[in-house]
């Protein structure tokens, strides 16, 4: 299995698609909160207006009745004072929120963006490496998952299997503590025929915690949070998850396994 220029345009693909639907919500969102402020300043500058026209024709009106005699003038002048105290108020002060709130749109943006690309993104801990997988295994696309089925030819390189359906981990391991989960389609049975403290019972969901630090290695059935066996046996060198699929059962459908994605934590830490 070799990767393609296809393959892994489509990978980028989908993160493009993702960034272009975010891309257009935002925008559409920003349009329809300016286009809103726009109608209240538009709103704002009409009433403005209205008041302006009012006082005009107050003055004209005014003008002319400077030409009658003093009693018609100070008749009309009583009415006159309290038109132009109710046209005349003191403009309004910019209400709260006339504006475009900008930091809701650009403030952390990209942050934002990403946190929600999570949702579309399956992080695993490490891949399945298609250069061990034996003649019998098939790699998914993503290489998260592998199914046991007919034998087909392979590179023979040296790092892939022959003589049994296994393929590793595409990580390997020197220090520190690792944790991973793999998933069975089928029912997996676990046993130790040489150690009668490991029961047999069937497992969907194993667990798999390594300490180099300590040289440990220890599964645990996942959905029943239950331990299943501890190795201890000091590690001289790097180490990479071994899988061993098994053989497949006649008029059975082919055996899978999957490694299970990771659940993501965002931490937000102190300033830098």
């Amino acid at each position: 299995m070799s990767p393609s220029p296809s393959t892994t345009r489509k990978e980028f693909e989908k993160l493009h698609e993702f960034l272009r639907g975010e891309e257009k919500a935002v925008l559409s969102e920003l349009h329809e909160e300016a286009r809103h402020k726009q109608g209240l300043i538009e709103g704002k500058i009409k009433k403005l207006s209205e008041d302006s026209d009012a006082l005009l024709h107050e003055v004209n009106q005014l003008q002319a009745d400077l030409t009658e005699d003093d009693v018609s003038f100070l008749r009309k002048h009583k009415n006159r004072k309290r038109r132009i105290a109710c046209t005349a108020e003191e403009p309004e002060a910019i209400s709260p929120g006339m504006l475009v709130d900008v930091p809701k749109f650009l403030g952390s943006l990209q942050y934002d963006v990403w946190k929600k690309m999570l949702d579309i993104i399956t992080v695993v801990p490490f891949s399945f490496d298609p250069n061990s997988a034996a003649g019998w295994l098939s790699v998914s696309s993503n290489l998260t998952s592998i199914t046991n089925g007919s034998y087909k030819l392979l590179v023979d390189n040296p790092e892939r299997f022959s003589s049994a359906p296994c393929i590793l981990g595409s990580r390997g391991f020197s220090k520190g503590s690792h944790a991973w989960e793999g998933a069975d389609s089928e029912v997996c049975r676990a046993s130790n025929s040489a150690r009668s403290e490991t029961a047999l019972r069937d497992l969907k969901r194993i667990r798999g915690e390594l300490d180099c630090n300590e040289g440990e290695l220890s599964f645990y059935d996942a959905d029943q949070k239950s331990h299943i066996y501890t190795f201890h046996e000091p590690f001289s060198g790097e180490v990479f998850p071994y899988f061993y699929v098994g053989n497949p059962k006649p008029d059975m459908p082919p055996g899978s396994l999957r490694i299970c994605p990771l659940r993501v934590l965002i931490k937000e830490d102190f300033p830098l």
